[in-house]
């Protein structure tokens, strides 16, 4: 009996505060070489179905620099524009773009303890490294990630 083997990589990204700033092209917090290399990078991942998870804490973080936009206009602009972007990616079930709640809890108990687990790890690991509770969040989403789909699986 021959066996056949396949490698299959899955490409996943978790999206940071700085990438979606520079994607959203917030005044202050992007420039004009930054959004160009963030749009393109994401254009290129999409075309080969790689998939992008937010942290539901880097939206939070979105939108409190967007509420710091001073021009009335281009702030309900970019409000408007992440408004739509969120529901999208809920309602359509991207498979290009994933919200996921801290730990990716399925329930509020679940919640709870995966803030608790954020916070420990931040007092104990990464404020020593300066690196803020949301900063935390998206590292640990990498790390649940890197656990449930490792690099390489191979199927037979």
């Amino acid at each position: 009996m021959v066996g056949v083997l396949s490698v299959s990589t899955i490409r996943l990204y978790v999206i940071d505060t700085s990438y979606l700033l520079e994607l959203f092209h917030v005044d202050g917090y992007s420039e004009e070489n930054g959004f160009a290399n963030v749009k393109n990078k994401v254009g290129e991942a999409i075309k080969n179905n790689y998939s992008f998870y937010i942290p539901i804490p880097v939206l939070f973080e979105l939108a409190n620099h967007i509420a710091d936009v001073r021009d009335f206009s281009r702030r309900r602009a970019l409000a408007k524009q992440l408004s739509e972007k969120v529901l999208s990616w809920l309602d359509d079930k991207s498979i290009y773009w994933v919200l996921t709640p801290p730990g990716n809890a399925k329930n509020i108990n679940e919640l709870m303890e995966a803030i608790k687990e954020s916070a420990n790890r931040f007092s104990n690991e990464f404020s020593n490294q300066q690196l803020g509770l949301t900063d935390t969040i998206v590292i640990l989403e990498a790390e649940r990630l890197k656990n449930n789909y490792p690099s390489n699986t191979l199927k037979q």
